[in-house]
């Protein structure tokens, strides 16, 4: 039987472990910033960091285009890891608060759900199932929040999907409730200041690539 101080000892280890992990994300993350200069390259780097920090099984990066006659949120860039070969790229959100992604963009405000199929009637977002159905995926914990400008100005939105219980489930929609759990307060703090790495990068290369 595991006595008190063995059971305190192994919590320490589980935590320096997570916090060794952590900080090797972030480093990587701020050595690509100052070399890369591909936008995808950088957003999809970040991506896969976050969900490695926070075990996501998915995750989307979308940017918001102003140009059409009607405003859309347009994947950036997608990650699966229980779909792999999935790919939503050149895929666009209609800019409206109906949508978790739309009520971000438009409201600036983070949402953080523990499972995206008991969301109140009464809320002025929903999760499209019918999305679900369409990709035999099934999304439970999700957290979305906005890329904001100097100005306060939504111009992006990361999306992140499905908090595992461990990084190398693959999920099902049979087994996605039983394996996946909300995200953390922790998880946010941390997120945010990955939002924002994100956010300064790609306002960096709108302002070298003023066309783009």
């Amino acid at each position: 039987m595991i006595d008190e101080t063995e059971a305190s000892l192994r919590a320490h280890q589980i935590i320096d472990t997570e916090g060794i992990k952590l900080i090797d994300n972030l480093i990587a993350i701020g050595n690509a910033l100052s070399t890369r200069t591909d936008l995808q390259d950088i957003l999809n780097l970040i991506l896969l960091k976050a969900r490695e920090i926070t075990s996501s099984d998915a995750g989307s990066f979308y940017l918001i285009d102003h140009e059409s006659s009607t405003a859309a949120i347009c994947f950036e860039v997608s990650q699966n890891y229980s779909q792999p070969q999935r790919s939503l790229v050149d895929f666009a959100v209609p800019m409206t608060k109906e949508t978790l992604v739309g009520y971000v963009a438009i409201t600036g405000e983070m949402l953080n759900i523990p499972n995206v199929y008991n969301i109140p009637e009464d809320a002025p977002y929903h999760h499209h199932q019918t999305f679900d159905e369409d990709i035999s995926y099934r999304a439970c914990s999700v957290v979305v929040l906005p890329m904001k400008n100097a100005e306060g100005i939504v111009f992006g939105v990361m999306q992140l999907i499905n908090r595992k219980l461990s990084p190398d489930i693959i999920l099902t929609p049979d087994n996605a409730q039983e394996l996946t759990q909300p995200y953390s307060i922790w998880e946010e703090k941390i997120l945010r200041s990955l939002v924002s790495q994100a956010t300064l990068f790609v306002e960096h290369y709108r302002l070298l690539n003023p066309n783009i």
